[in-house]
């Protein structure tokens, strides 16, 4: 559940800042009326300035984010050489601040926004989000990984399959280690995982899936070329290149063939073995076990009473011949007047 709940607080990100950004672009930071607030500045390589604006009350916790992720830059991006640019990151301390700076178009469960070409974020302070148990210096550089991605593309964004930026965005924010790859095995074998080719401008069905699904996809190109193979391909779009010549100019496939290789590849990756890992499929093999355990004892006791009984048979003999079995009991139960003998007579 808790994972579910972070998936969507991510997977929201992306969508709401593409139908934000052009609205938005010429506002400046938005402010509660009357709410002071503070700024703390961090450079991250390349020099980039991320600034971060909050309320004097999340002073500690904006110092922590700014510490574990203020200096995050995806390793793709690293290299580009991109103009130095002041990303904002916005930390509402009121549901109404974060409703007031998003436009109230985020779901409740939305922890964070980025808007990658205004190169801002919004997010909610972590004192308001309730127990959900999700790192926010991952959600921060999650949302990180989408403005420096949009600024590495510039007009090549719109160019960039959704399920690259999502992909990409996870990814570099270490969020493999606490999603939930099983869900992408189970619905392989299932038949309702939607294929790659139709989640390059939304995700529809469980957008929980699709989420990890990107992000294996980009790591399937990750480790064809590593980081460097990212940044080329990113490069090569940023320079006018579409999706599908950037991958031949960095991978030697067309867009088709990675989508074909990358479903053959899910086969194996994510399979019975991966699906049956999960909680649920431990679950699934341990009723499986108890049940076969369950035959087998039942299997054993059958063939223990049927050996008993033909065990007895033999002692017995068959009807009408003159074992001791027979003769024993013609002797003392074939007449029908001794009453005593048969415990039935008077005492």
């Amino acid at each position: 559940m808790k994972a579910r709940i972070a998936i969507r607080a991510v997977v929201v990100a992306l969508a709401w800042a593409c139908s934000a950004a052009g609205s938005l672009a010429q506002e400046a930071i938005p402010r509660a009326p009357g709410a002071p607030r503070a700024r703390l500045v961090v450079e991250a390589p390349g020099g980039w300035p991320v600034a971060f604006h909050h309320a004097p009350a999340d002073s500690a916790i904006v110092a922590l984010l700014a510490e574990r992720a203020g200096a995050f830059v995806p390793p793709p991006v690293v290299p580009l050489d991109l103009p130095p640019d002041t990303i904002e990151v916005v930390v509402a301390a009121t549901e109404a601040e974060f409703s007031e700076m998003t436009g109230g178009r985020v779901p409740d469960w939305g922890l964070a926004v980025a808007f990658p070409q205004l190169r801002r974020i919004v997010m909610r302070s972590p004192r308001i989000t309730g127990d959900v148990e999700v790192d926010p210096a991952i959600v921060l550089r999650h949302e990180l990984g989408h403005v420096y991605l949009g600024a590495a593309l510039g007009a090549g964004e719109e160019e960039m399959p959704r399920w690259f930026h999502e992909g990409f965005a996870a990814l570099y924010a270490g969020e493999w280690r606490w999603v939930d790859p099983y869900r992408l095995a189970r619905a392989r074998i299932a038949g309702t995982l939607v294929p790659l080719g139709d989640l390059g401008r939304s995700f529809p069905g469980d957008p929980s899936v699709a989420y990890v699904q990107s992000m294996a996809a980009v790591r399937g190109l990750e480790r064809r070329g590593g980081a460097v193979g990212l940044g080329q391909l990113i490069g090569r779009m940023r320079e006018g290149a579409t999706f599908d010549q950037a991958l031949r100019g960095t991978y030697g496939l067309t867009l088709d063939e990675y989508y074909a290789e990358w479903e053959s590849e899910l086969g194996h990756q994510y399979g019975w073995t991966v699906a049956l890992s999960g909680q649920q499929g431990l679950w699934v093999v341990l009723a499986i076990v108890v049940l076969g355990l369950y035959w087998l004892r039942r299997r054993g006791l059958r063939r223990e009473i049927d050996a008993r009984i033909a065990s007895e048979d033999r002692a017995l003999g068959a009807p009408g011949d003159h074992s001791l079995g027979a003769e024993e009991w013609e002797r003392y139960w074939e007449w029908d007047d001794d009453e005593e003998w048969k415990g039935e007579g008077p005492p």
